[in-house]
């Protein structure tokens, strides 16, 4: 029992932290501060990791690792803002959460784990109906820039999975906490350094700082409950709920709270998202 409570704690911390980005991206950042909010919600994930870290061992390969994590990772957050300030929230909270296909592929090329025709045929699937979503017509407020900015977040996130895999693959799979703690040090950095060369500011307003800070602790929370549940719980139960419920739940935070509507195509494409989605992961 205490575990699905855990996976409603990761699951509402997911729709919340989507909620808030949409937020900070349609809201917040049309002055065009970003990277000040992105080096606030990563300082507080830096300091909330390095307090696990309290004690414990770690190795340059986990350091090093973890750089590399924190850039991706930094890349990743700044192009979702951009898409969800362009465009509608279902959607690219779609595609974005549709980027667990990339680490999942990588196992079967790289990792040497079970491939089956069948999610292979799921991910096609997938990929078609992503199309489908993004395909602009009359009523769509999509644009080029904001297809660019969904599909740039897609293929960060699939690397961030697969950094994620390499690191727990490895023999320093125990330094779990040190390689998140040097990883959002390390975006933190990138970020206040891109957020003071580029916006003349190192902290967003007020407000901004109190959203970025939520969203901080939402990314910590999902992280830490996440890597955990994943093995405990069977896969074919986890990944479901986890992908699919984030999908519901933020399109009906789209909907209810944002006041977005889907279009014919939009929920076509949501609805056979979802469904290839949770194929991919009980096939």
């Amino acid at each position: 029992m205490i575990q699905y409570l855990f996976l409603t704690i990761s699951a509402f911390s997911m729709v919340l932290q989507n909620s808030l980005f949409n937020l900070i991206g349609k809201k917040e950042t049309r002055n065009g501060k970003t990277f000040s909010y992105i080096f606030f919600m990563n300082f507080i994930c830096f300091l909330l990791f390095a307090a696990l870290s309290l004690g414990k061992g770690g190795s340059l390969y986990s350091a090093g690792l973890g750089a590399v994590f924190g850039l991706v990772t930094m890349l990743a957050y700044f192009c979702n803002l951009q898409a969800l300030a362009k465009g509608p929230m279902h959607i690219t909270i779609l595609v974005t959460t549709s980027s667990m296909v990339v680490p999942a592929l990588s196992g079967a090329l790289f990792f040497h784990e079970p491939f089956r025709l069948s999610k292979l045929a799921a991910t096609a699937a997938l990929l078609c109906f992503i199309c489908i979503s993004l395909k602009k017509d009359d009523r769509s407020k999509g644009s080029g820039f904001w297809t660019l900015f969904c599909l740039l977040p897609f293929a960060l996130q699939g690397a961030i999975g697969i950094l994620q895999k390499v690191h727990q693959t490895s023999a320093h799979s125990g330094e779990l906490s040190m390689f998140l703690m040097t990883a959002f040090l390390f975006s933190s950095l990138l970020s206040g350094v891109a957020a003071k060369r580029s916006e003349g500011v190192l902290l967003p307003p007020k407000r901004g700082c109190l959203l970025a800070a939520v969203c901080g602790l939402c990314t910590f929370a999902m992280n830490l409950i996440n890597l955990r549940l994943s093995g405990i719980m069977p896969a074919q139960v986890f990944f479901p709920l986890v992908n699919g419920g984030s999908i519901v739940l933020s399109s009906l935070s789209a909907v209810l709270i944002f006041g977005e509507r889907f279009t014919r195509r939009q929920l076509a494409g949501l609805l056979g998202g979802l469904v290839s989605l949770i194929c991919i992961c009980i096939l």
